[in-house]
C-alpha cells in the first residue's frame, strides 16, 4: 500500500544522497476507493470503535443498466483489510445519509432521508446486524449528530406546509426512543447545518445558529441545558464574516471554533467563547500573500497535548497552542488534492495518539481516509 507523496520523496533523497536519516513520515494514506464512483468511496463520517478498528460511512451510490446496485454504505477498516474494507451494511440505492457515530451501547446510529418517502434514524450493531428504524417524517438532519452518555443528540429540519420549515433538538435513547428536546422557535432562530452539537464541561448542549435558514447573520451560540432550558449564549459581532462550521469543547472549559473570513488579514480567525458568554478572537490566519496554505480554516478538534487542530480549504494541517495563542502549520497535505481535498478534513485523535481525518473527494482515488502523526500522546480519556 503506498503511503503517499511524502514516502516517495524521502526514497528519492535517499537514492540522491540526501540525508542519511530520514524526516518522520507524518502522513499515512489509509484507504481511497479505487474511484469516484466505487462502493467506499465519498468518506463522509469516520471514527475508531477499538484500536487499529474504524468505521465509516461512504455517501457514494452506485447504479447500471441492469438497475442500482448500491446505495450509502458503512465500512469497517482494520490494518488487515487495509486495501478492500469490510462492508457492514448498506442502504437502499437513492438513500441520503451524512451521519455515523458509535453510542455508549456500542451500537451505530445515523440518519437517513429518501425525497418523497420520509426520514428515519437507525441503529444497528457493530457486525450489521439488527437493524433498528426510528421513523421522523419529512425530515433531514443537519450533519449534527453527537453520542453522549443518554444517548444520541442531533438537530434536524423538518418540512412543514405550505413550504415552511421546523427545526428541533432530539435525544435517541438506547432503548430506540426519539425524545425532541427543544423546539425552535421564530425567536430563537435556527441551527446552522454541518456543525455538530458539543457537549461542555458544564453537561449542556452547545450549537451554532443564525436567525435564518442558511446561517445569514446574526450567526450565535446556541446552549440546551440538561433541564431543557435554551438560550443564546453570545451573538457575534457583524464583523464575523464566513462559515463557522467547527466548534468544539476544549479540556480548559471553553469553547473554540473558527470563521472563514475575519481576523486580522481577513482570511479566519480561531475564537474562544466562555460558558458565560464571553467571546474572544485568539488567533488570526496569515495573509494569503504570506502562506496561502494557512488561509479559511474549516475545522478544529483538540488533542491529548490539549491544542486545538483543524484544516484550511488550501489542504493545510494547522495547530492553535491555547496556552501560547501560537498558530502554526502543522502539516501542508499535497495542494494538488492527492492525499484528499480538505473540504474540510474531519480529524479526530485516535488511541494511539495519531490524529485520523477522512476528506469526502481527492486522494488517489474516491477520496481518502488517512493519519497524521505528530508525536502526540495517547489520550487519556475522550476528547
Amino acid at each position: 500500500m503506498s503511503s503517499g507523496p511524502l514516502s516517495i520523496l524521502c526514497f528519492a533523497l535517499a537514492l540522491s544522497g540526501g540525508p542519511a536519516v530520514a524526516e518522520t513520515q507524518v502522513y499515512t494514506l489509509l484507504y481511497s476507493a479505487p474511484n469516484p464512483g466505487s462502493q467506499g468511496a465519498a468518506p463522509v463520517a469516520m471514527f475508531e470503535a477499538a484500536p487499529g478498528l474504524f468505521y465509516f460511512l461512504s455517501a457514494a451510490q452506485g447504479s447500471s443498466a441492469g438497475g442500482p446496485t448500491y446505495g450509502p454504505s458503512i465500512l469497517a477498516l482494520t490494518p488487515a483489510n487495509a486495501g478492500a474494507p469490510k462492508l457492514i451494511y448498506s442502504f437502499p440505492f437513492q438513500s441520503l445519509t451524512e451521519n455515523l457515530v458509535q453510542a455508549a451501547n456500542g451500537r451505530l446510529y445515523g440518519d437517513v432521508f429518501v425525497a418523497l418517502k420520509g426520514s428515519y434514524y437507525y441503529s444497528v450493531s457493530a457486525s450489521g446486524q439488527g437493524l433498528q428504524q426510528y421513523p421522523r417524517g419529512d425530515a433531514d438532519s443537519l450533519w449534527t449528530m453527537t453520542p453522549g452518555p443518554e444517548g444520541v443528540y442531533d438537530s434536524f429540519g423538518a418540512a412543514t406546509p405550505p413550504g415552511g420549515e421546523a427545526y428541533a433538538i432530539v435525544l435517541l435513547n438506547p432503548g430506540g426512543t426519539v425524545t425532541r428536546l427543544h423546539q425552535f422557535s421564530a425567536s430563537d432562530g435556527v441551527p446552522v447545518g454541518g456543525n455538530k452539537l458539543v457537549l461542555a464541561a458544564d453537561g449542556s448542549i452547545y450549537g451554532i445558529g443564525s436567525q435564518a435558514n442558511g446561517g445569514f447573520p446574526p450567526v450565535f451560540i446556541f446552549r440546551l441545558t440538561q433541564s431543557g432550558g435554551y438560550s443564546k449564549l453570545l451573538t457575534f459581532p457583524p464583523e464575523y464574516g464566513g462559515e463557522s462550521v467547527s466548534l468544539t469543547a476544549a479540556t480548559d472549559g471553553n469553547l473554540y471554533g473558527t470563521f472563514s473570513a475575519y481576523g486580522a488579514n481577513g482570511t479566519g480567525v480561531i475564537y474562544q467563547a466562555t460558558l458565560e458568554g464571553k467571546l474572544q478572537a485568539v488567533a488570526s490566519f496569515p495573509s494569503k500573500g504570506a502562506d496561502e496554505g494557512m488561509s479559511v480554516p474549516n475545522s478544529l478538534v483538540e488533542a491529548s497535548d490539549y491544542a486545538l487542530y483543524g484544516s484550511t480549504v488550501h489542504n493545510a494541517i494547522f495547530r492553535y497552542d491555547p496556552a501560547t495563542h501560537a498558530l502554526t502549520d502543522a502539516y501542508q497535505m499535497n495542494r494538488y488534492n492527492l492525499q484528499g481535498l480538505c473540504s474540510p478534513c474531519r480529524l479526530f485523535q485516535g488511541m494511539d495518539g495519531k490524529l485520523y481525518g477522512s476528506a469526502t473527494i481527492g486522494g488517489p482515488g474516491g477520496g481518502a481516509l488517512f493519519s497524521l502523526d505528530f508525536g502526540l500522546p495517547r489520550p487519556t480519556g475522550l476528547v
